[in-house]
Parts: C-alpha cells; structure tokens; sequence
C-alpha cells in the first residue's frame, strides 16, 4: 500500500483523511442520537446549550493549542487561510470542548454534569478519524520516531516509522471495552465516565507524544500539510515538554483533583459521622 491513500470517486480525488474525518463526524453524532434515544436525563433545552458550547470550545481549543504547538505556522496563517486548516489537534479539540460546556453551562444555568453521552461518539469518532491519519501516511504530522519495533513500517518517505495512529486506535478499542464495563459495574456518580475518558486519554497522549518526532511544515498541493523531517540519520532529539504534553497533563490533573477531593470529602463524612456516634454513645 502506498501512502497517502487518495480514493477516486466520480472523478474526484478525496484524500483518506477527509474521507475518514468526515465518517467520524458522522458516526459520532449518528451514535450520539442513538444513544441519547435510549434515556437521557437531560431536557433539549439542557443539551443544545451543553452542544452549542462543546462546538464553539471545540473548535476554538483545537486551534489555540495547534497553533502553541506550532508557532511556525503563525505568519503563514495570515497570508494563507488554508494554514488554518493546518493547526488542529483533538486534545485541543476535547480541551476547549470541556471549557466551552463549562462556560455555556454557566450562562444558562446548567448545574448536572452534561458529559457521559458524550464518551462513546467520541472515542468511536476519534478511532475513525485516526484510520485516515494512519492512511495519510507522514504527511498527517501525526506519525512517530524512526523505529525498529516490529509493527513499524514505511509512512510513505521510505522510513520505517512507529504507526501512532494505528497505536491509538487500539488503544482507544481497549479504552472503550473498559468503560463500557465500568458503566455497567461500577457506581458511578454522573459525569465520572466522561472524567475517565478524558483523565484516560489525557495520560496516552501524554505518553504517545515521545514517540512523535519534531515536525515542520509546507504547503504542497495535494493538501498534505505537515512533513515530518525525522529519519534514520536525523532524529532531532528534544529537551522537556511539549505544549500539547503540558496541556494533556492539566487535563488529567484538573479531573484526578476531583477525585481526590470527593474522597478527601467521603473521608471526612464518615469521620465525622464515627466521632458523633461514639459522643452519642
């Protein structure tokens, strides 16, 4: 297979990542309805402003945190809009979701936690779109280091690299198995399946992003933006944290404080409780 994947159809070229990127979009919110048609506690009223919030958050957070990621591709923006296309990332994406629910929340006077419909469609959504991060081959930015590991192969600049992509897919297939157990086993306060998406998602990106080499960036005609500029001969090694590390990491530490506060909470209830019965007694 050679990459990237190009599909022609009805004499259009449509490059595999718009294909798959548009799939997940729909797949998403086709899963979403469906669930959502299953029971859902939440009025209309609630979720389209939890919706309105999640887009507009989404779409902003992906840009802000490509563009931290890539300063680079500051100047070319404003000469070229197609580079702003260029600057996304779904941690952003996920990351600015969260604060655009919280803001829109606030607006409206949303008090429950709106985020647990929300986990499947978007790991199933995720999953997707990484099939044509995968088949776009080095040109997604999103591939990995040179490597020697067994299940590395050619990302289409005859370097044998770490498929990443492909890495998160199972990753996030595994991911998926969990929660739906946890869901069903565990007693789960609304909104700590979403917590755990995110905290669980969070820590892999953290991780992932090592095996990821430094990127620049062209435009080139076919819309393949990113050239990854890392080979056999030149790895260009890198000192401490990436922008998109930095932010994976406040995003797992943001949800596990919640955590550990309501336990810090429960502790001092029971306590609490213990020492007035022991009085009473």
């Amino acid at each position: 297979m050679h990459l990237p994947v190009v599909f022609h159809l009805l004499g259009l070229a449509l490059p595999a990542h718009l294909v798959f990127e548009t799939l997940a979009y729909g797949v998403g919110f086709r899963l979403y309805l469906w669930l959502r048609s299953r029971g859902d506690r939440l009025s209309d009223q609630t979720r389209m402003t939890a919706l309105v919030g999640a887009i507009v958050g989404a779409g902003l957070g992906s840009k802000v945190l490509g563009f931290a990621e890539h300063p680079q591709l500051w100047q070319p923006a404003l000469h070229n809009p197609i580079y702003l296309m260029a600057a996304k990332t779904i941690l952003g994406g996920l990351l600015g979701g969260i604060i655009g629910v919280e803001t829109a929340k606030a607006i409206g006077g949303v008090r429950t936690s709106t985020g647990d419909l929300y986990v499947f469609p978007l790991i199933a959504a995720i999953a997707i779109g990484r099939i044509g991060c995968l088949l776009t081959g080095v040109s997604d930015g999103t591939w990995g280091d040179a490597t020697h590991f067994m299940l590395g192969f050619d990302a289409g600049d005859g370097v044998i690299r770490h498929p990443t992509p492909l890495y998160e897919i199972g990753f996030l297939s595994v991911l998926a198995g969990v929660l739906w157990q946890a869901r069903a086993r565990l007693t789960l306060q609304n909104g700590d399946l979403f917590k755990l998406f995110i905290m669980a998602y969070c820590a892999w990106r953290f991780g992932i992003e090592w095996l990821k080499p430094v990127t620049t960036y062209a435009l080139t005609n076919d819309l393949n933006i990113v050239q990854n500029i890392a080979s056999d001969s030149d790895l260009s090694a890198r000192s401490g944290l990436s922008m998109l590390q930095i932010a994976a990491a406040l995003g797992f530490a943001v949800y596990a404080g919640h955590f550990v506060r309501r336990r810090s909470d429960v502790r001092k209830s029971v306590s609490g409780f213990s020492r007035k019965h022991r009085d009473k007694a």
